[in-house]
């Protein structure tokens, strides 16, 4: 049974947009009559700011149809929650007498504030290469999205996304984007074996299905942009 979905309070959509500079998370399509949000769960009935993205029309039609993944949705949330400021100033936004019908916002007002200052990673380091880094977001876009399939598995209890970044730290000595290029071999290799691991993982090697697509397909799929794009025979069951 399908659920119903439940209006979004004006703080919560304030802070959608806010956290998204007003516009769209994969494109630049800013204008408010195009812009939605999407539930990333699925569910019409979840609100937390959590499951929320702001997304444009066409954008949206394409994560329905599959065009952009699960994944690549799950890591554009990460990317803003992390780094808030990454693309620009970050704004505050009035809505005024605003109903979401289909998701779509009605009246928006900007209003810009002071930017945050965006955290440097060194020279040398995981974070400051751009196609590297773009691969380590994606093998753990690919993780949390494994263990959220673990429960329609069967797997029974939570995870917090901060214990694999833990752990990291805890194996490597360093935080996740901070430690040396040098270790990306090895951390590539620590994801992809947690990957191999959930539930999802081995069923699907059981059926032959691979679970990720390698460094070297990430950087030609993605024309080096750090963008990750899951190829559509990855997200077979």
């Amino acid at each position: 049974m399908a659920k119903k979905r439940i209006t979004l309070s004006k703080t919560v959509e304030k802070r959608v947009f806010q956290q998204a500079i007003s516009h769209c998370v994969f494109c630049p399509e800013a204008d408010v009559a195009s812009l939605q949000v999407h539930h990333i769960d699925g569910d019409p009935s979840h609100n937390a700011i959590e499951n929320l993205l702001l997304v444009c029309a066409n954008c949206h039609t394409k994560i329905t149809a599959g065009v952009l993944s699960e994944a690549d949705v799950r890591l554009k949330k990460r990317q803003l929650e992390w780094s808030p400021a990454a693309t620009g100033a970050a704004v505050s936004v009035s809505i005024s007498n605003s109903r979401f019908r289909g998701d779509i916002a009605q009246t928006i007002t900007k209003v810009t504030t002071p930017r945050t200052p965006r955290v440097r990673h060194p020279d040398g380091s995981l974070g400051a290469d751009l196609e590297r880094r773009g691969y380590v977001d994606y093998l753990i876009a690919r993780y949390f999205e494994f263990r959220d399939a673990d429960v329609h598995y069967g797997r029974r209890g939570g995870y917090s996304h901060a214990e694999l970044h833990k752990t990291i730290q805890r194996e490597f000595g360093c935080r996740t984007f901070f430690m040396p290029i040098e270790y990306f071999p090895r951390l590539v290799e620590f994801l992809q074996m947690r990957i191999n691991r959930t539930i999802k993982g081995k069923h699907n090697a059981g059926g032959g299905i691979r679970n990720y697509h390698s460094y070297d397909e990430h950087v030609r799929d993605n024309g080096n942009t750090g963008t990750p794009k899951v190829p559509q025979h990855l997200n077979a069951e």
